[in-house]
């Protein structure tokens, strides 16, 4: 096990960094991330030096790392990082803990980032099966797996399973998020893209003219 740091960290040391890590986390919101990732590096340095590598909030500074790295396109860099910490927490929080599914999330962008993609598909199914365990079966981030799984599905060229999985995911974010909800949009695309490719035209033609006036 990692060793533990020598002394309790000082409540006002530990208030900056939470002031610094929310800095970096608006930084990325602004498409920032080369800002965000040197911003979330120094406080993942600091925390592990006062609070040791696997206190969750050390994790949370290392998972923001490894978040950023994936959107720079650093996706060896980012691998190592979301596996690193998928693993720590699944050891400090537990497997089923949802801080650790959606580390095992990020594990799974990243495998898709590197071309990965049959690594990502069965993560993914793994990670779905988790989630509807753990958040039920319409939790946002149980469908966001489904999503990954079938984008998946769709990129080793399964898109009679990928479409299964799509009009699965489809109607629960419409009833979950909203039909006009991003993710619902891209799901409802996707499914057109699976029917276009099994040759389904008018299928297809039918989810797009539905897009068009969404």
């Amino acid at each position: 096990a990692p060793a533990a740091p020598a002394a309790p960290a000082a409540p006002a040391a530990l208030a900056v960094l939470a002031g610094r890590h929310s800095a970096a986390t608006s930084l990325g919101r602004l498409g920032r991330w080369e800002e965000a990732y040197e911003a979330h590096l120094a406080v993942a340095a600091e925390r592990t030096g006062l609070l040791g590598p696997c206190h969750p909030d050390t994790l949370a500074s290392r998972a923001a790392v490894g978040h950023a790295l994936g959107r720079l396109g650093r996706w060896p860099e980012a691998l190592a990082a979301c596996r690193s910490v998928a693993q720590d927490r699944a050891w400090v929080l537990g497997g089923d803990h949802p801080d650790t599914l959606a580390a095992r999330h990020e594990w799974g962008v990243c495998l898709a980032g590197l071309g990965r993609v049959a690594e990502a598909r069965d993560l993914y199914r793994e990670l779905a099966a988790a989630l509807t365990r753990v958040l039920g079966p319409a939790a946002p981030e149980t469908l966001r797996a489904l999503h990954g799984l079938a984008t998946s599905l769709a990129g080793l060229g399964c898109w009679e399973e990928a479409l299964e999985v799509h009009r699965h995911v489809v109607p629960l974010r419409e009833r979950v998020l909203g039909p006009g909800h991003p993710d619902t949009l891209a799901g409802r695309n996707d499914e057109a893209q699976c029917l276009e490719r099994l040759g389904r035209g008018a299928e297809a033609a039918e989810v797009y003219r539905a897009l068009a006036g969404a």
